[in-house]
């Protein structure tokens, strides 16, 4: 990185780790501390920064981190303080029966919410003087840091960090590097560091259970935030754990999907007076049913409010004061003790709340320059205002911070960014953020050193931190043009990172910036990317102003768009922005601008338009599988699974199977969560092809927890209708499919396809609806239809045959003949033949059925179809009195349906075989694998083929630990008692 040092001066900073990062808390064992067993403290680390404070004589009340509820004895050598909670039992019980499950091997996760001062970090506290035998690791987020890349990882994860080397290679590098640890020479992989957070907490576990809590955890960074909570969601068999602590209100957002949440509300009345009573020199007896109701049974509101310095403490609540929230209310009340602090205190606390790292000599030098220095902090910390702890000022409540801060006159916050970032001085990232804050107006030297900041967070892989830094540079750039320039890069990275409303707002900032055809062709690329994969319908337009842009200046780019553009529109089924699309393709000219022109070709061959028949659309997409655009990474995987997609469209089910199930490996290994999630769609797709269905449910159910993870609300409706509700609806589950599809709804876009009919369809054949089945199918092929009816016209032959109506589909059927000729597999032909038996009269259909049988044997694909075509023939047979033959067709049709679970048409083959004089009951059972949760069978394959649990735990994102609980489980089901008898069964 050009032109910055991550080095601060000799003996403040580790060589290339900002000083903040060692900010980190200790871990060990509770239960060996000093004290009683499971005493947890680390008051004997606090000294006095100028003074000794106040000695208690009595009972004291514990105010600080929503500790006020807590109420604690004056520390003696042999009496450690013993805090008590009121009124918060139900809430300590729910954080003890999570530690309770932990030291079991059944951990789990728990977000705490509530209000400032409420007492979320109290129960914490409490439930921590309990966990006798566990290994504590507790650190917060920091307001300053929360743009830092893996800023709350180095905290929490300092005292673990000799166990890296226990990790996989690929893990422990990228925690390295996340952690400001390697060699800076490759970029994390935001997956990896999760699950090397993870497997690093299950390594330390693994003698006594671990406790973690996170402090604020609402200040932590995004990066910090999303690899924790990918640890937290997979700890169902571990010894861990782990309490997240967020404040609601004058705070970020901490969305936590996945994880159970605990919500603290205000105490009951009995509890408040009980705490208000230890109050009771501060509050008249008079005043105090008053003050109960302006607390509203905050327990911080209770102790602060009684001691706040109001002109009329008891003031009737007839005042503007009823209006404040509780929040605002204790907020006031430090505010106005802060401003009866001495001037050079407050001058102390502006600085320290400035600089939230709490660094004692960088706020001393800051503070001098202004005036001040640490003596004058000695008013604030016999006020319990401030602490002196391991090295660090730090303040006793995140509310007296910010009330230190922004009481202060915004010229005096300028100066003392300034005097912050002249302590820092050049080359450390913290100068560059200080310089920020103290600068009023456009300054291209401030956004210069955001951007090399910027620059630092790429190399650490700190997309959220990189993009913050580059949006911040932008802001302070005088060039229009260079501040769209820094905008761009910074969509991107927010791309990249997952933030796909925080890039569209980007890329918009920066097109109303610019008129250069270059970057609104970026951002315009950025924008319609995001919008394709949510399903927005409006992506196309957006495809075709970035083409537009791109050929302005004649660039060969303008392919890339107007093939995404051509995809879209097939996707929608507006085959007239296909051809508008088209038109533009030809009207740029270029060698890249037939990749659009060969995809609407396709598009018009698979789509019933005359034009093109559908062989020529297979040849058309045969020759797209290769080809690539050098764009963001993200981009190239989505690109691949796109190719893999057009292999399933071309009816090479093995190609695509293969092609899919190689992109599901890169980027498992390189954490791209996106592209992974359709790549394990496609590849669920294809092994539904197979007959694998305990395969593909795994895949869609792998695919469908990423997409609730990462919020991929489009995704989530993919995997249940084009993977799940088609097994369901082979299996006649009619409420399975009706919960499916109800999910799809809710979980899908607004104005999404959410192609059900094709499966529905499938699912009537199966129960002998047949009309009904006709019509939803008939309906489908004959309208603008979705790519994936054409596969499903042999349903719909089927139907017209059962129905009566064989005449209404000859159409539809040479356009499904045509197609299956080009793919020059078998297996579609086998269908071909199949309807042509249906279709053809008795004396014809005999010789059809055969040949289909024969097809079906060639090409070991989709033994569903190949069952269907046996049934049709044995019917057949049987019709024609050939009753021998006829029940050995039958006979293989009822087993293969058995064994797909496909119940319905089971009931119909035993029908006939029964028919035919066979009563001899069939019962195969249903495969191996169906025994199996689709995890458990993940976890069986890769044991079955040599893999370790620690490899095969890097593939599903799990810790070795859950493959070993996974194994416990599938054993018994599948008979077998170690990996020897697994690599023997067909699974």
């Amino acid at each position: 990185m050009t032109g910055f040092d991550p080095v601060a001066r000799p003996g403040r900073d580790r060589p290339g780790i900002p000083q903040s990062f060692d900010r980190c808390t200790r871990s060990y064992p509770v239960a060996t501390l000093g004290g009683a067993p499971g005493h947890f403290e680390d008051g004997a680390a606090v000294k006095s920064i100028a003074s000794p404070a106040r000695k208690a004589s009595k009972p004291v009340v514990q105010v600080g981190r929503d500790a006020a509820v807590s109420l604690s004895y004056p520390e003696s050598p042999t009496h450690p303080p013993r805090p008590v909670l009121y009124g918060r039992d139900a809430e300590l019980d729910s954080i003890q029966a999570l530690l309770d499950g932990a030291r079991v091997g059944h951990g789990g996760a728990t977000v705490v919410r509530g209000e400032p001062g409420i007492g979320k970090s109290a129960i914490v506290d409490a439930v921590i003087e309990r966990a006798e035998g566990f290994t504590v690791l507790r650190t917060l987020g920091v307001e300053a840091e929360h743009t830092w890349s893996y800023a709350g990882l180095q905290m929490l994860l300092h005292p673990l960090l000799d166990r890296i080397d226990n990790l996989p290679e690929v893990q422990a590098e990228s925690l390295r590097t996340a952690l400001g640890l390697g060699d800076g020479t490759a970029k994390p992989q935001r997956l990896q560091v999760g699950l090397a957070v993870l497997n690093l907490l299950v390594d330390a576990s693994a003698k006594q259970p671990v406790y973690v809590v996170i402090d604020d955890a609402h200040w932590l960074d995004r990066d910090s935030t999303d690899a924790l909570l990918f640890a937290a969601r997979r700890l169902a068999t571990e010894s861990i754990a782990m309490v997240l602590v967020v404040r609601d209100g004058f705070a970020p957002d901490f969305p936590a999907p996945g994880i159970p949440e605990l919500t603290l509300g205000p105490l009951d009345l009995q509890a408040s007076q009980a705490i208000l009573d230890t109050r009771t020199d501060a509050v008249p007896y008079s005043g105090r049913d008053w003050l109960l109701r302006l607390a509203e049974g905050n327990p911080l509101a209770l102790l602060e409010l009684p001691v706040a310095d109001h002109e009329d403490p008891l003031q009737p609540p007839t005042t503007s004061n009823s209006r404040y929230s509780t929040t605002s209310r204790i907020k006031q009340a430090f505010t106005e003790r802060l401003i009866a602090l001495p001037d050079c205190t407050r001058t102390m606390l502006l600085v320290a709340a400035a600089e939230e790292t709490g660094e004692t000599a960088v706020i001393a030098e800051a503070a001098e320059k202004l005036g001040a220095c640490l003596s004058d902090l000695e008013p604030a910390e016999i006020d319990d205002l401030v602490r002196y702890h391991q090295g660090r000022i730090e303040f006793v409540h995140p509310l007296i911070r910010s009330a230190a801060y922004h009481s202060s006159p915004r010229t005096r916050r300028i100066d003392a960014h300034r005097a912050l970032s002249e302590a820092f001085g050049n080359g450390d990232i913290r100068h560059a953020r200080h310089l920020a804050a103290a600068t009023t107006g456009l300054d291209e030297k401030a956004a210069a050193a955001l951007e090399s900041i910027a620059s630092y967070e790429a190399e650490r892989g700190g997309c959220v931190a990189e993009m913050a830094a580059m949006e911040r540079a932008a802001s302070f750039t005088p060039d229009p043009c260079e501040r769209a320039r820094r905008l761009v890069e910074a969509s991107q990275t927010a791309y990249a990172a997952g933030l796909v409303e925080k890039a569209l707002e980007l890329a918009e900032s920066a097109e109303r910036l610019t008129d250069n055809h270059v970057l609104l062709a970026r951002t315009a690329l950025i924008r319609a990317t995001i919008l394709s994969w949510a399903g927005d319908l409006g992506a196309f337009e957006v495809w075709m102003e970035s083409a537009e842009h791109y050929a302005v200046n004649g660039n060969e780019n303008t392919g890339y768009p107007l093939l995404r553009g051509v995809w879209n529109a097939w996707e929608t089924g507006d085959f007239t922005k296909v051809e508008y699309a088209n038109e533009l393709a030809t009207r740029f000219g270029g060698s890249n601008n037939t990749w659009a022109k060969r995809l609407a070709r396709a598009a018009a061959g698979l789509n019933r338009r005359p034009w093109v028949s559908a062989g020529e659309a297979v040849d058309a997409l045969r020759s797209l599988y290769d080809y690539y655009q050098p764009l963001h990474d993200d981009f190239h995987r989505f690109d691949h699974v796109l190719a893999a997609r057009w292999r399933l469209l071309a009816g090479d089910v093995p190609a695509a199977h293969a092609a899919a199930s190689e992109k599901v490996r890169d980027c498992r290994e390189a954490g791209a969560t996106s592209p992974l999630i359709q790549a394990l769609l496609v590849q669920a797709e294809a092994q539904l092809h197979y007959g694998r269905y305990a395969d593909a449910q795994a895949a869609a159910t792998s695919a469908i927890e990423l997409a609730a993870e990462t919020d991929d609300r489009r995704a989530l409706m993919q995997g249940r209708v084009w993977v799940l509700l088609p097994i369901a609806a082979i299996r006649g589950e009619e409420r399975r499919c009706r919960e499916l599809i109800a999910a799809a709804i809710e979980d899908a876009p607004e104005d999404s396809v959410i192609p059900a009919d094709t499966s529905l369809g499938l699912l009537d054949l199966g129960l002998g609806h047949y009309e009904a089945a006709f019509d939803r199918l008939h309906r489908l092929v004959e309208g603008a239809t979705p790519m994936e009816v054409l596969t499903q016209v042999p349903t719909l032959v089927e139907a017209a045959f059962r129905s009566g109506r064989a005449g209404e589909v000859k159409e539809a059927f040479g356009w499904f003949a045509d197609w299956a000729d080009a793919t020059g597999r078998p297996y579609w032909e086998a269908l071909v033949e199949r309807c042509r038996g249906l279709l053809a009269t008795d004396a014809q259909a005999g010789a059809h059925f055969a040949r289909a049988v024969e097809l079906h044997h060639a090409d070991d694909i989709d033994p569903f179809e190949r069952a269907r075509t046996e049934l049709v023939y044995g019917e057949w047979l049987r019709r024609e009195r050939r009753i021998n033959e006829a029940r050995a067709h039958l006979r293989e049709a009822t087993e293969v349906f058995e064994r797909l679970g496909a119940v319905p048409w089971t009931e119909r083959a035993q029908g006939e075989l029964r028919a035919a004089g066979d009563s001899t009951a069939i019962q195969t059972g249903p495969d191996l694998a169906e025994r199996l949760t689709p995890q458990e069978l993940q976890v069986v394959r890769l044991a079955a083929d040599g893999l370790t649990n620690r490899q095969i735990g890097e593939q599903l994102f799990v810790s070795p630990r859950t493959v070993g609980y996974h194994l416990y489980n599938a054993y018994p089901k599948l008979g077998v008692s170690s990996r020897t008898e697994l690599a023997k069964l067909d699974l």
